[in-house]
C-alpha cells in the first residue's frame, strides 16, 4: 500500500513539473526586443519601481488613450485645458457666452420714469372743503337769488318785515349740543350780535353784497335771509368758490337738519340766525 502511494505521488510530481519549464522561458525578455511605449509610460514605470515587469508595460500598449501622454515626469496638471470648459474667448460683461458676472439690473428709479405721477395731491382744495358739509347739495346760481331786497339797506335792522328781536338775547347759545361741541372745539363763545350787525352795516356801506363770516372762510349773502316760520330761516353762503342753499333752526341749532359738524359752520348758524332774527 505504501509503495502505490509513492509511486502515486512521484508520477503527480513529475505532471506538475513539466509546465514550468515552457512557462519561465515563456517570461524571459529578450534584450535586442523594443518596448512598445511611451516615454512618458517608462517614467511612470520607473517610478512605480518596475512594479509589474517589463510585461505589465507590454500589455499597456494597447489600452486607450489614459490623458497622461503631455503630463511631465511630476505629476503636474499640465498646460492643456479641457475641451468645452473656460475659454479665452469668454470676457466679463460680454453679450454672449457664459459668464458669471450679474447681469447689469435697470435702476428702479428710471423705470417708467416721466409717466407715472407720485404726486398724490388731489385737485379739490381739501382744506376748505372740510367746512362744506356733505348734505349741502344745493347749488345754485346766484345770479337766480335775490341778494339786494328792499330791507337791505341804512337801518336795515328795522326795516325787516317779519318778527325779529329775539334771537341772540344770552351769550351762550341755548342749543342742547354746544357744551360738548365747543369744549371739543375749543371756543368759549361765537361772535356777538354787535360784531355781526357792523359786518352789515359795512357791506351795505361799501354795496357788497356779502359778508365774511367771523372765524371762518364763509361769506353769507345777507340779503338772501329769509325766515320760513317762526324760527326757520333760508339763505345762500359762498364756500369753496360754490354757492349753497341752505336752511336752518335757529332754535334747534341745526344746518340742513344736522348739527354743525365744525366751529366754522356754528358761527355760520349763528350769523345768518343773527341778520334774521337778531336784535339790532
Amino acid at each position: 500500500m505504501k509503495d502505490a502511494r509513492a509511486a502515486f505521488g512521484m508520477a503527480l510530481a513529475a505532471v506538475m513539473a513539466v509546465p514550468a519549464g515552457p512557462a519561465l522561458a515563456s517570461r524571459q525578455f529578450t534584450p535586442e526586443a523594443p518596448l512598445a511605449v511611451t516615454s512618458s509610460a517608462d517614467s511612470l514605470v520607473a517610478r512605480g519601481g518596475g512594479r509589474g515587469g517589463g510585461g505589465r508595460a507590454a500589455a499597456g500598449g494597447g489600452r486607450a488613450n489614459n490623458g497622461f501622454g503631455n503630463a511631465g515626469a511630476g505629476l503636474n496638471r499640465g498646460s492643456t485645458r479641457p475641451s468645452g470648459g473656460w475659454s479665452n474667448q469668454v470676457k466679463p460683461g460680454a453679450s454672449s457666452g457664459p459668464s458669471l458676472d450679474r447681469a447689469n439690473r435697470p435702476n428702479r428709479d428710471a423705470i417708467g420714469a416721466g409717466t407715472l405721477n407720485q404726486n398724490r395731491a388731489i385737485n379739490g382744495n381739501r382744506d376748505v372743503n372740510r367746512d362744506v358739509n356733505r348734505n349741502w347739495n344745493r347749488q345754485v346760481n346766484i345770479n337766480n337769488v335775490v341778494v339786494r331786497p328792499g330791507w337791505a339797506r341804512p337801518g336795515w335792522g328795522v326795516a325787516r318785515p317779519w318778527n325779529y328781536g329775539w334771537y341772540g338775547v344770552s351769550t351762550t347759545p341755548a342749543w342742547g349740543w354746544w357744551g360738548a361741541r365747543a369744549a371739543l372745539w375749543g371756543v368759549g363763545t361765537l361772535a356777538t350780535a354787535a360784531i355781526i350787525n357792523n359786518a352789515v352795516d359795512n357791506a351795505i356801506s361799501d354795496n357788497n353784497t356779502t359778508i365774511v363770516v367771523p372765524n371762518s372762510d364763509y361769506s353769507l349773502y345777507y340779503g338772501s335771509v329769509q325766515p320760513s316760520g317762526q324760527s326757520a330761516v333760508n339763505f345762500v353762503v359762498q364756500a369753496d368758490g360754490n354757492d349753497y342753499q341752505l336752511s336752518a333752526d335757529c332754535n334747534a341749532g341745526t344746518i340742513n337738519g344736522e348739527e354743525p359738524k365744525t366751529a366754522a359752520q356754528a358761527e355760520l348758524l349763528n350769523a345768518a340766525c343773527q341778520v334774521a332774527f337778531g336784535s339790532t
